[in-house]
């Protein structure tokens, strides 16, 4: 099918800050020093239910229980997993210190509301439906057979065109299930809907799907938390479970099951997790027992040196980049648009601890991509806009300015967004003579960089004075680089920046950041004045920061570069959509 329409996400996902894990909520701080040997025991202040807001607050000593998917409370910078800790009545023991942001995937940092999930002219590939249903998209206007039954689980999953509340979450693991199982010709898939977390109510409803399909395929409640029960009720309904975890990363708490002639695969709730064990384990599976054995695999170089887990298969969504190679896409195994994005999956061997740069790994390919344009670097709303009008399929990964450097500088991304700032310059003192050779600097925009608060926060010395609650931004970004900056500047260079409540909790984005601010998770935090204006946010300017333009030499001189180039320079048309931009002259010219 081809899209009609250009598609918008109409929410942020994630669209709040969630655990990852069944564990305790906790300021990373009150478990500084926990180990095996040596616990840490904190106060537990009560339980956040999935689906609802929570009530409480963690203070340092205290924890509270989450499940995982659950809203973080204020106050807790990271989650304690459950395998880490011993409960003794209202007090629980803690084995492992965590660092701050460990285990929680925060609001947006998957993809915000307004961005382009699907253009106009698009094939709507199986990774486009999970996108479009994350976001809770319904419906898009579209130019014009072995039996699966798949179904959801969980308290907190609705259905897409439904009103998001707090805590929820849309349903995209079924639409993209069965979208990935249609495209291989070979099956005849029906949504059954969403299940809650209730045992009666599940081992009715697969005791009578079991007699109609061959195969069941359900997404959630395979893990071994409190409200994980789905492999306990296969039991009740008299069915045999064969398997429960397989050894890949993500994908680990999925699990087989007889039940009679049909059987039941349970799949992870993260889409990422449960999309890997669809395309590496499920779809191979099924085309073998056809006799269609191939399984599309290939060797590929890697971009750059990565980690791997030994004992574990290691699956990561993967782009080739201008080189050849794989450039592997980093994120939460909450996150679908890394899979939207990608070739395929690169699978990194249990055997290993790492990959140097060049080696081979295995790459499935999930689909061969029309891609005009890659952009690897900075967030920025207006950016992609740009692209999106310039280049047909444009690919963007947000990597922060000095990961968009290093694409460039290793010859993977074709356009790089940077904003970093040294000794009150921007941007123009990174080219040197290697990244000179084969890329050139071009002036972009302004963007006013300030602190954004709901009462009106007007300084870091008034954060660290009244005891508020900053959401940092990531190392690596541009924003991060000025934040130290102002800290230093008002505070003094030999200030212990870690003093300031919450500067080890890193947001990706900005408006990642504006939306914590306005949640209430945390106080105030450093955005570009855009997104004060369209959340409704208090702004105090910290200084207008130039946004510039790494592009490859190559591109630059290519009729796509040229079409790029040309709408960089009539930036300022977009004023009026874009408030809080700034638009020089010199857009477009060489500045480096």
């Amino acid at each position: 099918l081809i899209c009609s329409e250009d598609v918008f996400s109409k929410e942020d996902v994630p669209p709040f800050d969630r655990s990852e894990v069944d564990g305790y909520a906790v300021n990373h701080k009150s478990v500084e020093g926990a180990e095996e040997d040596s616990p840490v025991t904190l106060g537990i202040v009560g339980e956040i239910e999935i689906g609802k807001k929570p009530g409480i607050e963690v203070a340092e000593g205290g924890a509270a229980y989450i499940s995982t998917g659950s809203i973080i409370p204020r106050g807790a910078d990271a989650v304690v997993m459950v395998e880490y800790t011993s409960r003794d009545g209202d007090r629980v023991n803690i084995y492992r210190s965590v660092s701050p942001g460990e285990n929680i995937a925060h609001t947006g940092s998957d993809f915000f509301r307004g961005e382009v999930l699907a253009r106009k002219g698009s094939i709507i590939r199986p990774e486009t439906i999970a996108l479009l249903a994350s976001s809770g998209i319904d419906k898009v206007g579209t130019m014009r057979k072995l039996m699966i039954g798949i179904f959801s689980t969980g308290n907190e999953i609705i259905e897409p065109g439904s009103i998001l509340g707090e805590g929820m979450i849309y349903d995209s693991n079924s639409y993209y299930f069965k979208s990935a199982l249609d495209a291989t010709g070979l099956v005849s898939c029906e949504l059954l809907g969403i299940l809650r977390d209730d045992e009666k109510t599940m081992a009715r409803s697969i005791r009578k799907w079991a007699g109609i399909y061959d195969i069941l395929i359900s997404s959630g409640s395979t893990s071994a938390g409190f409200h994980d029960m789905l492999y306990r009720v296969i039991e009740n309904v008299g069915g045999e479970l064969k398997f429960h975890g397989i050894a890949i990363k993500p994908g680990k708490p999925t699990f087989l099951a007889s039940l009679g002639p049909s059987i039941l695969i349970g799949m992870p709730g993260f889409p990422l997790s449960s999309a890997s064990v669809m395309k590496y384990v499920v779809i191979p599976s099924i085309k073998e027992a056809y006799g269609i054995g191939e399984k599309e695999e290939k060797r590929i170089r890697l971009a750059f040196r990565i980690n791997a887990e030994r004992g574990k298969e290691t699956v990561l969504p993967a782009i080739i980049g201008r080189s050849g190679r794989a450039y592997p896409i980093f994120g939460e195994s909450g996150s679908i648009s890394r899979l939207y994005y990608a070739d395929g999956l690169i699978i990194l061997s249990s055997r290993r601890n790492f990959y140097e740069r060049d080696q081979s790994v295995r790459f499935f390919r999930l689909e061969n991509k029309e891609r005009e344009m890659l952009f690897i670097g900075s967030n920025d709303p207006l950016i992609e806009r740009i692209l999106y009008d310039s280049a047909r399929s444009p690919t963007l990964i947000n990597a922060g300015s000095w990961g968009g450097v290093e694409a460039i500088r290793i010859g993977e991304a074709d356009v790089a967004g940077i904003h970093l700032l040294k000794d009150g310059i921007y941007n123009t003192f990174i080219m040197d003579g290697d990244l000179a050779k084969h890329s050139v600097l071009l002036r972009g925009f302004s963007r006013v960089q300030g602190i954004v608060s709901r009462e009106g926060v007007s300084s870091f010395s008034e954060i660290y004075r009244k005891n508020l609650l900053f959401v940092n931004r990531n190392k690596g970004s541009g924003t991060r680089d000025l934040i130290d900056s102002e800290i230093e500047r008002e505070l003094g260079k030999f200030f212990h920046k870690e003093d300031i409540r919450g500067y080890l909790w890193e947001a990706k984005s900005h408006a990642a950041v504006a939306k914590s601010v306005v949640q209430g998770r945390a106080d105030a935090g450093v955005s570009i004045q855009f997104y004060s204006m369209a959340l409704g946010l208090k702004f105090h300017k910290i200084r207008d920061e130039d946004y510039d333009i790494l592009i490859r030499k190559e591109v630059m001189n290519s009729p796509v570069g040229r079409r790029f180039i040309s709408k960089l320079k009539n930036s300022a048309s977009y004023a009026n959509e874009f408030p809080g931009y700034i638009f020089p002259d010199n857009m477009g010219e060489l500045i480096g």
